[in-house]
């Protein structure tokens, strides 16, 4: 089983580890929610406890093996003991899980996830996402999010996160006023003057 993750991400040098090392550094969450997920199991080597939803055939049987679970516990950069949890589903659909008790929300290549568990999100809590199927362009938009912070890839395991001169980023290219229905139908993210790696958005107090 653990082949498949190696196959999508190892392999391609694309784990992403660096960006979570970076993200538990900068904000030390507690509780993630990672929809869309497929068998990109790395928040599990960084975080302790991780919700992973996707709605891709037999993809639990991954979650479930425990080849996986033993990679986990032989690669994972933390003490406590590792809280997994999977739903088979799609991930607009209500998880059992309690409304604002997630830290961070993860989005990569999965599609509107900021918008559909948005409520799972805790008040001052962030959305890590990029802009490949138009997610960060929703946030952008959506007043329930403030762009907090841009992320740029140096190589797998290092990426850097910037504060700095947020204005200049999420410009559209083109004299457009981007709404929910285009980019929802469009299925893609803006055109913008200055692209990073991605985005890290606050949801804002309720």
């Amino acid at each position: 089983m653990i082949k498949l993750y190696r196959k999508y991400h190892t392999d391609k040098d694309r784990t992403l580890i660096g960006l979570f090392k970076k993200v538990n550094e900068l904000y030390s969450p507690k509780r993630i929610l990672y929809p869309g997920c497929y068998v990109h199991i790395t928040p599990s080597l960084v975080f302790s406890d991780v919700t992973y939803i996707d709605s891709f055939r037999n993809t639990y049987k991954f979650y479930e093996s425990l080849e996986v679970k033993d990679f986990i516990e032989k690669n994972k950069g933390y003490q406590s003991e590792t809280n997994l949890k999977f739903y088979q589903q799609d991930y607009n659909e209500d998880i059992p899980e309690d409304i604002e008790s997630y830290d961070i929300v993860i989005s990569q290549y999965g599609g509107f996830v900021g918008q559909a568990v948005k409520k799972y999100l805790k008040s001052n809590g962030f959305l890590i996402c990029n802009n490949s199927h138009g997610d960060a362009s929703m946030a952008s938009i959506d007043p329930d999010y403030k762009l907090e912070a841009v992320y740029n890839r140096v190589s797998d395991d290092n990426y850097s996160v910037s504060t700095k001169n947020l204005d200049e980023y999420l410009v559209p290219k083109k004299n457009i006023k981007p709404s929910k229905d285009s980019i929802s139908k469009s299925m893609r993210g803006i055109t913008y003057t200055k692209s990073p790696s991605g985005y890290i958005f606050k949801k804002n107090s309720s």
